[in-house]
C-alpha cells in the first residue's frame, strides 16, 4: 500500500455493514490569512435607519469576537464524543469508559463533514451564537460570560460544538424546519419569531443563471426602516465580528441585496435576490438538540442531547446513497456526475450546492436513491495541476470509497456501484492505483477493509471489490490487467475489542480474484483465511493462509 495506515486513516476515512442529505453550508473566512481570534472591522452596508423590530441580540456583545475560520492547524472539528452527543450510541461500535469508538460509516461521515468545513464554519457560528445569547446553551460551558469574550484556540468544547451545530444543516429536525421566503415574508417572519422568543439563522445564495451558488449563513438580529420603501435586516455576520452588517430589502420590488464591500456598487461578489432567489430561515432551537442519523442503519433509535442538555430519542436510516468528493479534488477542478449504468439520468437524484462564502469552494454532494445502481464520472477535464482526490459513497450503515486518487489534468475515471450486490469497480486510464476502502456496520460487530498495493499497467485498468455479508467474504481483483499483487487490511470492532490484520502482498494473475473469509478470522495475531478465485465464479479454487505482518 502506498501509505502507512492506523485505523484506516485517509483523506476521507472511506469505509461497507455486517449483516445484511441536503448539504453543508461551507462558508469561508473573509480573511483567511488573519490569525484565529483577530477581529475584522471591515464590511459593507451599516445600520442607518430606525429600528422597528429588535431581537435583543447585540452584535458586539453576543456575536463571537473571532472571525469565521476554515480548517486551521490546532483547531478541531467533529470528534467521536460530539458525534455521540448528536446521534447517540448508535454511532458507536464500542463505548468503553465513556469513550465512543465510531462505527465505520460514522467515522467516514465525520471525516467528510470535517473536510467540508475547510470552507468555513458560518452555519455553526450563526446558530450557536444565538443559542448562547438565549441561554439555551450556557456561555459558562466555554469559559466566558458572553460569546464576544470567548477565544477559539485551546477551547475544545467551543470548537467541537461549533462543528456539531454546523453539520445539523444536513440532518433532521434542522433541515425539516427550514423555510424559504421572499424578503418581505422574511421580515414578517423575523418580527413574528422574535416577539415569541424564537431565533433564526439566515442563509442566502448568489445566483449563477438559475442555479444557487456561493452562499453564506448569518444571524439576523433586528429590522430597520431606511426610508423610501427600503428596509434593512441587521445581521451578525461571522465574517465581520463586532460590526453589524445590513441586508437591504426593497419592499416595493420584494428584492434583497447584500454586500460586504465598503461601496456595494463596486462589489462583484454582491448577493442579490427576490422571488427567483429566496432567503432561507432556520429556527435555531432544532439545531441545538439531538439529530436523526442519515448514515446509521435504518430502524435503530438512540438517546442523544445535541449540544444542549435536553435528551431526546433519535432514529437512523436514509433513502439515499450520498456521494462526496474531497475539497482538494473539487478545488483543483475535478467534477463528479452520476448516471445509471446505461448513461441515463436517475429519477430522484439530488445535487445540493453548499454555501461557500468569499469564493471558498466545497464540491456539491450527490444523493442517489439507495436501491439504484449508478456510474460516477470523475472528470478532470478542467484541471490545471495534479490533485489528490477521494470519492466516498455513504449509505445507511455502510460506505465504499476510493482514496488517494492521483488525478492528472484531462484524466477521466469512472466508478460503478451496485448496492444490490455490494460491488464497486473503479476504472482508470492512469497507471497509479488508488486505495479502495469499505466499511460495514453491524449490531454486534463492524468491519472495515482497505485494499492497496495493486499494480496496474501504464495504461491503467479496473479495480473491483465486492462484499458478501451473508457469506462474510470480501473480494478484490484487478480484472484482466495481467499479473498483479494486492495487500489488504481488516479491522474488526465490537463491544469488547478492536482488532486489526495487515497482510503481506499477495500475487494475482490476470482475471484472478482474492477472496477474504473475514468471518473465519480468529483475531489479532492469527492468520487470515483467504483464497484465490481463478475464473471469476466466486468460488475459491486455491486456499491460502495469510499471516499477520503487523
Amino acid at each position: 500500500m502506498r501509505s502507512t495506515r492506523k485505523r484506516l486513516g485517509s483523506a476521507f476515512r472511506i469505509t461497507a455493514v455486517a449483516g445484511g442529505l441536503t448539504l453543508l453550508v461551507a462558508c469561508g473566512s473573509s480573511s483567511s490569512s488573519k490569525p484565529i481570534g483577530a477581529g475584522n472591522a471591515s464590511g459593507g452596508v451599516r445600520p442607518s435607519g430606525t429600528v422597528v423590530a429588535d431581537s435583543g441580540f447585540a452584535v458586539d456583545k453576543n456575536g463571537f469576537g473571532f472571525e469565521n475560520y476554515g480548517n486551521t492547524e490546532g483547531i478541531s472539528n467533529l470528534t467521536p464524543a460530539a458525534m455521540k452527543s448528536l446521534f447517540g450510541d448508535q454511532v458507536c461500535a464500542r463505548v468503553a469508559d465513556g469513550n465512543c469508538t465510531l462505527t465505520p460509516s460514522a467515522a467516514k461521515w465525520m471525516a467528510t463533514q470535517n473536510d467540508g468545513m475547510n470552507g468555513g464554519h458560518c452555519f455553526g457560528m450563526a446558530g450557536l451564537s444565538w443559542a448562547i445569547f438565549k441561554g439555551t446553551v450556557p456561555a459558562s460551558k466555554y469559559g466566558s460570560d458572553t460569546a464576544s469574550q470567548m477565544t477559539l484556540p485551546n477551547n475544545q468544547p467551543l470548537q467541537s460544538d461549533l462543528a456539531a451545530v454546523f453539520v445539523t444543516q444536513v440532518t433532521d429536525p434542522t433541515v425539516s424546519k427550514k423555510i424559504q421566503l421572499t424578503p418581505n415574508e422574511t421580515i414578517a417572519k423575523l418580527k413574528e419569531g422574535w416577539a415569541a422568543g424564537t431565533g433564526f439563522l439566515l442563509a442566502f445564495y448568489k445566483l449563477a443563471g438559475s442555479e444557487q451558488t456561493g452562499g453564506h449563513a448569518v444571524t439576523p438580529v433586528a429590522v430597520e426602516d431606511r426610508g423610501e420603501g427600503k428596509m434593512g435586516i441587521i445581521l451578525y455576520d461571522n465574517n465581520f465580528p463586532n460590526v453589524p452588517q445590513v441586508m437591504v430589502v426593497d419592499t416595493a420590488a420584494n428584492t434583497w441585496s447584500y454586500s460586504t464591500a465598503a461601496d456595494p456598487r463596486n462589489d462583484p461578489e454582491s448577493y442579490t435576490g427576490g422571488a427567483n432567489n429566496k432567503l432561507e430561515l432556520f429556527p435555531v432551537d432544532p439545531m441545538i438538540g439531538p439529530q436523526s442519523c442519515p448514515f446509521c442503519t435504518g430502524g435503530q433509535t438512540s438517546t442523544a442531547t445535541g449540544v444542549g442538555s435536553v435528551p431526546g430519542t433519535v432514529k437512523g436510516g436514509s433513502e439515499y446513497n450520498y456521494i462526496y468528493l474531497n475539497q482538494e479534488g473539487g478545488a483543483k477542478g475535478i467534477a463528479l456526475t452520476v448516471q445509471d449504468l446505461k448513461g441515463n439520468p436517475i429519477p430522484g437524484t439530488k445535487e445540493t450546492t453548499p454555501l461557500s462564502f468569499d469564493n471558498a469552494f466545497v464540491p456539491p454532494v450527490l444523493a442517489v436513491p439507495k436501491q439504484s445502481p449508478f456510474l460516477i464520472k470523475v472528470d478532470g477535464s478542467k484541471m490545471t495541476s495534479q490533485a489528490n482526490a477521494a470519492v466516498a459513497i455513504i449509505g445507511p450503515g455502510y460506505d465504499f470509497g476510493i482514496d488517494k486518487i492521483d488525478m492528472n489534468p484531462g484524466e477521466v475515471d469512472t466508478i460503478r456501484f451496485d448496492p444490490a450486490t455490494n460491488k464497486l469497480a473503479y476504472q482508470t486510464n492512469a497507471g497509479a492505483a488508488p486505495d479502495i476502502v469499505l466499511g460495514l456496520d453491524g449490531k454486534d460487530v463492524s468491519y472495515s477493509f482497505l485494499f492497496g498495493g495493486l499494480a496496474l499497467s501504464q495504461n491503467g485498468g479496473t479495480i473491483e471489490v465486492g462484499l458478501n455479508p451473508t457469506k462474510q467474504t470480501v473480494t478484490a481483483s484487478s480484472g484482466n490487467t495481467g499479473e498483479s499483487q494486492i495487500d489488504f487490511q481488516v479491522e474488526r470492532l465490537d463491544q469488547a475489542s478492536e482488532e486489526q490484520f495487515d497482510s503481506e502482498p499477495i500475487p494475482l494473475g490476470g482475471n484472478e480474484s482474492l477472496i477474504i473469509e473475514y468471518g473465519k478470522w480468529k483475531g489479532n495475531g492469527t492468520p487470515m483465511p483467504v483464497g484465490i478465485d481463478h475464473n471469476g465464479d466466486g468460488i475459491i479454487d486455491e486456499t491460502l493462509v495469510a499471516p499477520d505482518k503487523s
